[in-house]
């Protein structure tokens, strides 16, 4: 019987492949669902990538506060480029309210976790301030 975890990867793979049109032709729409299923059993990767189909609209309605939960839930998991992506919708006050102190924090761990972009947003706002 295959773990919730299996199923999540399985279910992330599935999107993925079908968000890319990988030997098939692209389905965004599709792909969103397997990737809720895949996030609602905790999977960072599914999170995030759901999270960008909802700040983007492609496959789903735009729907910046739900990428704001969806960024967050992966974010606080260590998942790098959505603690990037978190902190740009703090950042830019997509989805939530602007808030400079919580997009630093964001940025910085992404930075720890090895986002260049993350390290550059941080490096100019030393500039700047």
């Amino acid at each position: 019987m295959a773990s919730a975890s299996d199923k999540a990867w399985n279910d992330y793979l599935s999107g993925n492949r079908l968000e890319r049109g990988e030997d098939c032709p692209p389905d965004r729409e599709t792909a969103a669902l397997f990737y809720r299923r895949a996030a609602f059993r905790g999977l960072p990767e599914a999170q995030h990538a759901l999270a960008f189909m909802c700040a983007t609209g492609q496959g789903v309605a735009r729907d910046e506060a739900q990428a704001v939960r969806w960024f967050q839930a992966a974010a606080e998991q260590g998942h790098t480029s959505a603690q990037h992506n978190l902190g740009v919708m703090y950042a830019e006050g997509r989805g939530i309210e602007r808030d400079e102190q919580a997009a630093v924090r964001w940025f910085y761990e992404a930075a720890l976790g090895g986002s260049a972009d993350a390290r550059s947003w941080l490096d100019g706002q030393a500039e700047t301030g």
